[in-house]
């Protein structure tokens, strides 16, 4: 009796289909698990230093081949990967659409970096650093009010988890204190442990890494914002020192600002300075506070990545 096939066999029995993906004219094979795309070595080698240096190795003598052209297996890289990366490749509109799916940056963004799409990379990367910046006057242009939606990314429920676990695993580091607090202030404390279900029934939720970023970081922000020089220090200000007309008014509402989002748990250090208006305090006392939230807002933001246990902005590099 013959011995029952080897897994090997077994897989060599599924059948091999063609992609969409396929010219005609095409000098090289990729296959993803069962599934091929014929494209050009030429247009690889252009773009990628992984294919580049591959085109002028020797074939060995049994390599497979489909007409001609040698087979290159991309192992542990999905259908769906490398058909996302191809059509960015080959279709001159691709980066030319207004937004893109987070599903297919972080298609493109892990086989870019894989094999050394460097050009592919940068371009797409910069869709992720264009919705979180790494200063203060980008952030407040990409808000309308006090409230943002992001302009190059398809917006959905999850989107800032999705974001925040794709910059950390391709090294995108200037991305996350700019989405990490988004993540904060854009959920409840308890949907960073539990997750945001997203619209198609799955569930986008943190990596424990980025959860203890996280959680870290509400402390530590909700304490600085209070802080002398913190975005909020001119609660602790006496009227009198800035001139102001109605001393007795203008403490007791300053007071109740304090006690009412302390109280809420309010975490806003980069809310707009505008927000004074609403306060009703004194001309002077006016003046005095927005001069005092920008420079307190500033300061946050300067410190923001170290609100989350990471360097600090100068020190904090991508690694394209």
């Amino acid at each position: 009796m013959s011995s029952p096939p080897t897994e090997r066999r077994i897989e060599s029995l599924v059948p091999v289909t063609r992609s969409e993906i396929w010219h005609t004219d095409g000098s090289v094979i990729l296959q993803s698990n069962c599934t091929q795309f014929r494209v050009h070595w030429s247009v690889l080698a252009m773009h990628s230093g992984f294919f580049n240096g591959m085109l002028g190795l020797p074939q060995p003598p049994d390599q497979p081949n489909v007409d001609g052209c040698p087979i290159i297996e991309l192992c542990d890289d999905s259908e769906e990967d490398v058909a996302c990366l191809l059509r960015a490749l080959y279709d001159p509109l691709f980066f030319v659409q207004k937004t893109l799916p987070m599903q297919h940056i972080a298609s493109i963004l892990r086989l870019s970096r894989k094999y050394e799409f460097r050009g592919v990379l940068e371009t797409v990367a910069e869709r992720l650093t264009h919705e979180n910046p790494t200063t203060l006057a980008a952030y407040d242009a990409l808000k309308t009010g006090n409230s943002y939606s992001p302009t190059r990314i398809v917006n959905y429920h999850g989107l800032l988890y999705d974001t925040i676990n794709v910059a950390g695993e391709n090294k995108l580091l200037s991305i996350l204190p700019c989405a990490y607090y988004r993540a904060l202030v854009g959920s409840l404390p308890t949907d960073i442990f539990d997750g945001i279900p997203r619209s198609d029934g799955t569930l986008a939720t943190l990596a424990p890494v980025h959860q203890r970023a996280c959680n870290l970081g509400r402390v530590a922000l909700l304490r600085a914002q209070w802080e002398s020089d913190g975005t909020f220090g001119w609660t602790e200000d006496e009227p009198g020192e800035f001139g102001c007309t109605e001393s007795t008014g203008c403490r007791e509402k300053k007071y109740s600002f304090f006690r009412r989002h302390v109280v809420r748990g309010s975490l806003a250090p980069f809310c707009s300075v505008s927000y004074v208006d609403s306060l009703n305090l004194c001309a002077m006392c006016t003046i005095s506070v927005k001069a005092r939230m920008i420079s307190g807002r500033q300061r946050m933001w300067d410190l923001l990545p170290t609100f989350f246990d990471l360097p600090a902005w100068s020190e904090l590099k991508d690694e394209l």
